[in-house]
């Protein structure tokens, strides 16, 4: 049985547009490939809609996608304010560990 060629960038593509047309929240989705695994997507998305938080501890959702399959490959979230989002940028909070905004890539809404 052939292996199937998983191409995580188009993935993350179909993601990121498939959240922004789906949350009336999302400002704009970062796909984050640097530093990540072969079949592991990074996504960060700015919502409008939820809560400011005081702790500014960030922990993305782990979306094990296809498990068991030959399109196996994790899908992590990680849901931030816009106020987050320019201390992220600001670099006065820290995203997760191993995760970097070098080569991010902009989905903003359409």
């Amino acid at each position: 049985m052939p292996t199937i060629q998983f191409n995580r960038n188009s993935v993350a593509r179909r993601y990121a547009k498939e959240h922004l047309k789906t949350d009336p929240g999302l400002v704009c989705v970062y796909y984050l490939p640097a530093g990540s695994a072969e079949r592991e997507i990074r996504l960060v998305e700015v919502n409008k809609l939820i809560g400011e938080r005081t702790d500014d501890s960030l922990e993305p959702i782990d979306f094990g996608v296809d498990r068991g399959s030959d399109n196996e490959h994790r899908l992590l979230v990680l849901d931030v304010t816009p106020a987050q989002w320019k201390r992220i940028q600001a670099r006065k909070i820290s995203l997760p560990n191993g995760w970097s905004l070098d080569q991010a890539v902009r989905f903003p809404p359409k």
